[in-house]
């Protein structure tokens, strides 16, 4: 469209990955001349130019007209530093969405769980809990084996480890949005099927 930022975008990107200063910082998104960690941006907006935040922390710099300049650092793990390894990994787990909504029951995390899900993450109100129905069903869900992670449809702010109001036995996500926390449950998965060991995965990376 006329509207399109795609050439300056892709122009932006070669400039950051010849740029020294962005070694070491992991894997970058940039749009609207603006430098984001991969971990932390989201599509805002369906049709804004500037649709792509990083609400809990901003952007690690910008691609100026003149040079590149950065002004964070993300400290969480990244690229190069996981200690995951897909080789020989054709398909990853299968890790689905609970979305939750005034009045939801189990009936999607029954369907889920009896479609083979080994992970499910739960997409519930802020600051990360769901309905008693949906307790229920992911309780059910944990006890067969499935990995439950709690985020918040909420977009942004951590989940913290303390609320009766949610599943016992799951993982809270941090401030990772469900579909962010889907794939690194995908991942964790590869590696450990323990609460502990994949709650310690979403406190490092």
């Amino acid at each position: 469209g006329m509207g399109t930022d795609a050439g300056i975008n892709l122009v932006n990107a070669v400039r950051i990955a010849a740029e020294p200063q962005s070694q070491g910082k992991g894997v970058l998104v940039v749009l609207n001349d603006e430098i984001h960690a991969a971990r932390d941006v989201t599509k805002t907006s369906t049709l804004r130019m500037q649709t792509f935040r990083s609400r809990d922390f901003g952007v690690l710099g910008h691609a100026d007209n003149d040079r590149i300049v950065y002004y964070r650092q993300p400290v969480r793990k990244g690229m190069g530093e996981t200690e995951f390894d897909l080789a020989g990994i054709d398909v990853l787990p299968r890790v689905d969405i609970v979305l939750s909504y005034a009045g939801a029951d189990r009936t999607a995390i029954d369907a889920f769980t009896a479609a083979g899900a080994k992970g499910l993450v739960s997409a519930g109100f802020a600051p990360g809990f769901c309905t008693p129905d949906e307790q229920a069903g992911f309780e059910a869900a944990i006890a067969s084996g499935v990995v439950v992670v709690q985020s918040s449809r909420a977009g942004s702010g951590r989940v913290v480890p303390v609320n009766h109001l949610r599943p016992e036995n799951c993982v809270v996500a941090d401030n990772l949005t469900p579909q962010k926390a889907r794939v690194l449950l995908m991942l964790a998965l590869t590696r450990s099927s323990d609460t502990a060991e994949v709650q310690r995965m979403f406190e490092t990376y």
